[in-house]
């Protein structure tokens, strides 16, 4: 009796890790979606121009050269410029893992 109820038991949890994975699944993607339509909406508005000159839109990798970065706190923020991160799946530039290793060495 007692090995029915453990495999049953085992079966139901092992239904519960499925259905808490697929919801997991679904919330990457979600999540996945809201970023992409975000980068979307940016380069959207920035070819609206609202000031009459388009706001130029510039793809960049972060694993060639960091961002460019001039702000600081109090400082009115430009926009003349939009940097869009390239996600690592699409067309990032991949170092080896000895490249990575002496990146992070130095900061990068």
């Amino acid at each position: 009796m007692s090995n029915i109820l453990l495999v049953v038991l085992t079966a139901v949890i092992a239904f519960f890790t499925y259905l808490v994975w697929l919801v997991y699944h679904r919330i990457a993607w979600l999540t996945g979606a809201m970023e992409s339509h975000s980068a979307l909406m940016v380069r959207i508005e920035a070819g609206r121009a609202p000031h009459g000159k388009p706001i130029e839109v510039i793809w960049w990798d972060p694993t060639i050269e960091p961002f460019p970065f001039s702000g600081a706190h109090g400082q009115v923020a430009t926009l003349e410029r939009i940097y869009v991160g390239i996600p690592p799946q699409y067309r990032r530039h991949k170092h080896g893992l000895f490249r990575r290793i002496a990146d992070t060495a130095k900061g990068i």
